[in-house]
C-alpha cells in the first residue's frame, strides 16, 4: 500500500490537473475529457508503484496512473491521446516509464494483450454499446480476486447497462458509488466466460417468473406423489 506521502503527491497531481488540464481529446472542455473528481481521488487513494494496473480510454486518469508509479497498461483510440498525456507529463516532471501506451481499437488490442495479473481496472473508453462490454469481458478477466474494477460515466446508456449487470453478479461487489462512477472488488478469478443458466440473476423477469412456477409445480408434484404413496 502506498505512503501518505505518496498520496498527497498524488492529490497534488490533481489540483495540478485542475489548474492546468492537459489537452489530451480534441473538442474536450478545457482540452480532456476527465473522470470526476471524487473518482481521481478514489484512485489516488489506492495507487501505488506496486500497482499493476489497466485502464480503457487516456487522459487525467492515465497522468494520474503514471504519476502513482504503477505498472500500468492505457488502451485508447487515438495516438494524439497519448501524445498529449506524455507531453503534460514532461512539463510537469512526472515519468511515464511505466505506462504502455497502446493505441487503437480496444476490440482489437485487448484480446491480444497479455497485462499479467491486475490490481485495478478501469473501463472508460469508448462509451458506445457494445464496448464497454467488451472492455470489461478482455481486461477485467485479467483481475486477480480482490482486485477491483472501476466503471465510469454510469451516467451513459451502455455504462449504466454494465453497472447494471455487475449490481446482480456475484462475483462482484459494490465497494463505492461516485457521481457517475462505480468502484467494484472482484470475488473470483479467471475468465469471465459464462453460460446464460450460470445467470439467473440476469433473466428477464418473464423467464424468472416462468422459472419460479415451473419450481413452484414441481414441488407441488413431488407432494402429490409423496402422499399418494404413503
Amino acid at each position: 500500500m502506498e505512503s501518505s506521502a505518496d498520496r498527497v503527491s498524488l492529490r497534488a497531481v490533481i489540483e495540478m490537473m485542475r489548474a492546468d488540464p492537459p489537452a489530451v481529446h480534441e473538442g474536450a472542455p478545457q482540452g480532456v475529457w476527465s473522470a470526476s473528481d471524487d473518482c481521481l481521488a478514489f484512485l489516488a487513494d489506492r495507487l501505488g508503484p506496486e500497482t499493476r494496473s489497466l485502464e480503457t480510454g487516456c487522459g487525467a486518469t492515465t497522468v494520474l496512473f503514471a504519476a502513482s508509479g504503477a505498472q500500468h497498461t492505457a488502451v485508447f483510440l487515438v495516438e494524439s491521446e497519448g501524445d498529449g498525456v506524455r507531453s503534460w507529463c514532461d512539463r510537469h516532471a512526472i515519468a511515464t516509464g511505466g505506462v504502455n501506451f497502446r493505441a487503437g481499437s480496444s476490440t482489437e488490442v485487448l484480446p491480444g494483450l497479455e497485462p499479467g495479473e491486475l490490481d485495478l481496472v478501469m473501463i472508460d473508453g469508448c462509451h458506445g454499446f457494445p464496448f464497454p462490454q467488451v472492455d470489461w469481458y478482455y481486461a477485467a478477466a485479467h483481475l486477480r480476486r480482490g482486485g477491483i474494477l472501476v466503471v465510469d460515466d454510469t451516467q451513459l446508456a451502455a455504462p449504466f447497462e454494465l453497472k447494471r449487470f455487475l449490481d446482480l453478479d456475484p462475483r462482484w461487489e459494490t465497494i463505492k458509488v461516485g457521481s457517475q462512477w462505480v468502484a467494484y472488488r472482484r470475488l473470483t478469478s479467471g475468465p469471465l466466460d459464462e453460460e446464460w443458466t450460470e445467470q439467473p440473476f440476469h433473466r428477464p423477469l418473464p423467464l424468472r417468473v416462468r422459472a419460479v412456477r415451473r419450481d413452484v409445480r414441481g414441488r407441488v408434484g413431488r407432494l402429490k406423489r409423496r402422499l399418494q404413496g404413503g
